[in-house]
């Protein structure tokens, strides 16, 4: 068995590390109590240092995960294949790989067992692929791919052992850049990679990692877009290899309750677009109407009431009552061409169903006056356990009350009431529990209806911290079709591509608990075997249940 790499020695510098940072937390605010200003400043600088330390430590630490798991997931996999060719016919024990934890990939794990973001996760393996040193699969060491950011983020010194273990030499120095400022330079090395010369990019990396040690993290991103600007304003034509790696579009963060998409498309992708949001824009456009007059309609200023306007054919000139501006409405051509495709059946098929508007809300919510009236006459209150899934959209009311869209979440019942007069709304009976009444052992194949009733009841992946969207997942039988499990939604649970190739795997099981999957983690990933539920898309109920 191989040794350890992290011997005691280390392991009990770290403890002590931990142990006097959280003794130094605890006494920080007695301390800074009588602090002046000067104190409090240099005290915050040093912790300053000390962040920048950890966020070092942060960055090692997730390349080794990394690796090292990856390493793990490939000997897994080679043990197992070579278990397959040396006991043929024989029952094959259970290869332990760190891909049957049911994370994708290393950020997945990192956002799980860290806790943290998974934007975050991702920053720090992307910057850990630039600044840390890597090794061949023949063992041969290679330098960083950005050597100046690499040496600004190393400590100073290296911590040389001592005769006593977890000695503390005096001689150390934190790394002289922040982990924020070195995505900064980062990414702006990665959008300027294919508009000049790596001698460029190593005169702006230098550039950018020497402001970053005495400058903060706003000022240094107004260098990097000047330099952004600097490249671009070479007038170069872009290749199309730096199309492809610039085009897309981006979704970014909502402010004040919009949305916001960034589009970068080529030319032929932006003529498509300009000829769609033209349908919307173009002052010649108009709407037939039902007169059979041949004259043009205009309006004028003779006479009073009714009669001042009119036309030589005696139409009447309508007032132009459209306050759009011209980004409105282009934003409402683009969403018309998408409701246009939405209800052709053309477009590449989601998990089963064609491409389609999904929201769920709850039937008191979506109709509060039926629900009002039938209450006043049969004297008692409303029913409970009946909601409702749409399958283009679905109906909200004028009150409060909230429903939820598959992909963007949670919405006002007022916008989904808007958008229900032109949908197929389809009830889903819910039982106390929240189960949902079996549709029958008909086909293999889950019906669009059970679909719908399946991304009611899941909403999602409906593996335990999975994020996917329902229209992303595949519809699985928890009992195989192949052994006797009917096609019912008591009998189906939502999974994306991943997590339905994990549970095939047979290590996973999955029950049922009031209708709800249940996953429960093979042995050796939780000897206790817990069972686990998602709750990203279904948290926990709150303390009063709604009436």
């Amino acid at each position: 068995m191989q040794a350890s790499a992290l011997g005691p020695g280390e392991q009990d510098v770290l403890d002590r590390l931990a142990a006097q940072l959280a003794a130094s937390a605890l006494a920080a605010p007695d301390l800074l109590a009588t602090a002046s200003y000067v104190e409090a400043a240099d005290y915050a600088a040093q912790v300053e240092g000390l962040a920048r330390s950890v966020e070092y430590l942060q960055l090692v630490s997730a390349g080794a995960v990394d690796r090292t798991r990856t390493q793990a997931i490939n000997d897994a996999a080679t043990a197992k294949t070579r278990a397959g060719r040396s006991r043929a016919g024989l029952m094959r024990p259970v290869a332990v790989s760190p891909a049957d934890d049911g994370c994708r990939n290393t950020a997945e794990f990192l956002r799980l067992r860290l806790q943290i973001p998974i934007r975050e996760a991702r920053r720090r393996l992307a910057l850990a692929q630039h600044v840390l040193p890597v090794t061949t699969i023949t063992g041969e060491p290679l330098p960083p791919t950005r050597p100046h950011l690499a040496a600004a983020l190393t400590p100073a010194t290296e911590l040389h052992a001592s005769t006593e273990a977890g000695a503390w030499p005096g001689s150390a120095q934190g790394p002289a850049v922040s982990s924020h400022a070195a995505t900064i330079i980062t990414a702006t090395l990665d959008r300027l990679q294919h508009h000049t010369t790596q001698e460029t990019l190593d005169t702006i990396e230098h550039h950018l990692t020497t402001a970053a040690t005495t400058c903060d993290p706003d000022f240094l991103t107004r260098l990097a877009q000047r330099w952004m600007d600097t490249i671009d304003a070479d007038g170069t034509e872009p290749t199309e290899e730096a199309l492809r790696h610039t085009q897309g579009a981006f979704i970014r963060k909502p402010r004040h309750g919009l949305h916001r998409v960034e589009i970068f498309a080529t030319g032929d992708q932006y003529e498509h677009l300009l000829t769609v949001m033209n349908t919307a824009t173009n002052p010649h456009t108009t709407t037939p109407h039902t007169g059979t007059g041949t004259g043009t309609e205009h309006s004028t200023a003779e006479g009073t009431g009714s009669a001042a306007a009119g036309n030589a054919t005696g139409h009447t000139a309508l007032p132009d009552l459209d306050r759009r501006t011209r980004a409105q409405k282009q934003l409402d051509g683009l969403v018309t061409a998408a409701k246009a495709a939405l209800t052709t059946n053309t477009l590449p098929t989601t998990g089963g169903n064609r491409p389609q508007i999904i929201a769920t809300i709850h039937y008191q919510d979506l109709f509060p006056h039926t629900q009002a009236n039938t209450a006043a006459s049969a004297g008692t209150g409303t029913p409970a356990s009946a909601e409702t899934c749409t399958g283009e959209s679905v109906g909200t009311v004028t009150g409060t009350g909230t429903g939820s869209f598959a992909f963007t979440g949670p919405v006002a019942a007022a916008t989904l009431r808007k958008t229900a007069c032109d949908a197929d709304i389809i009830p889903a009976l819910l039982g106390t529990n929240g189960e949902i009444l079996d549709l029958g052992r008909k086909t293999r194949l889950f019906t669009p209806a059970q679909r719908l009733a399946l991304t009611a009841r899941d909403q999602g992946c409906a593996f335990p911290n999975c994020t996917i969207p329902a229209p992303w997942c595949e519809a699985h039988h928890i009992t195989y079709w192949s052994q006797g499990g009917p096609t019912t939604t008591n009998n189906g649970a939502l999974l994306c591509s991943h997590h339905h190739h994990l549970i095939h795997k047979e290590q996973w099981k999955i029950t049922t608990t009031h209708g709800t999957p249940t996953f429960i983690p093979p042995p050796h990933l939780d000897p206790n075997q817990t069972p686990q539920q998602n709750h990203y898309f279904k948290p926990p109920p709150p303390p009063h249940p709604r009436e």
